[in-house]
């Protein structure tokens, strides 16, 4: 079988990193901007983004700093009926808000750029400022994910092997 110590490394959850983030908020964005104007240059109608997105990408950002908030009592000794699974369970939903966030923000900013093009008309204008509003949700659950995850690391200096955010 494995070593223990094999297998401590294969599951160990590695730290986010903003730089990762970024790229990929850049690629979603090239691959939502050149797909939208394709459509456009089709003769197809862009679409407004739902105010939804906003308000599920808040709605998560909030989940995930409460999560992240109650790891911290815990961390300080003010929360000791937390458990260790439930600690882990909130850095994984720390990073997934993270990385969703930065696909959200991604997408539609690069939506958002598409139409910026054609500012000057009316209808997709309106669209683009709605696309703009889910990019600033997308960065809200991306930025709530990093200090949620923050929060979740632990600094304590015994494990040798680990990698820089």
């Amino acid at each position: 079988m494995f070593p223990q110590a094999t297998l401590e490394r294969e599951s160990a959850m590695t730290p986010l990193s903003k730089t990762r983030l970024a790229i990929i908020a850049v690629v979603m964005a090239a691959v939502a901007w050149g797909i939208t104007r394709l459509g456009l240059a089709a003769g197809r109608s862009p679409l407004a983004v739902p105010w939804t997105v906003v308000v599920v990408a808040g709605a998560g950002a909030a989940l995930a700093l409460a999560f992240g908030w109650s790891v911290r009592q815990y961390r300080a000794g003010h929360n000791p009926g937390l458990s260790a699974m439930r600690a882990t369970r909130t850095a994984v939903f720390a990073q997934a808000c993270a990385y969703t966030g930065s696909i959200i923000a991604g997408a539609f900013g690069g939506y958002a750029l598409a139409l910026a093009l054609e500012w000057s008309h009316a209808p997709r204008r309106e669209v683009a400022i709605s696309a703009l509003v889910a990019v600033a949700g997308g960065l809200v659950l991306a930025v709530a994910g990093l200090v949620a995850e923050h929060w979740c690391k632990h600094d304590g200096g015994d494990r040798e092997d680990s990698a820089p955010a």
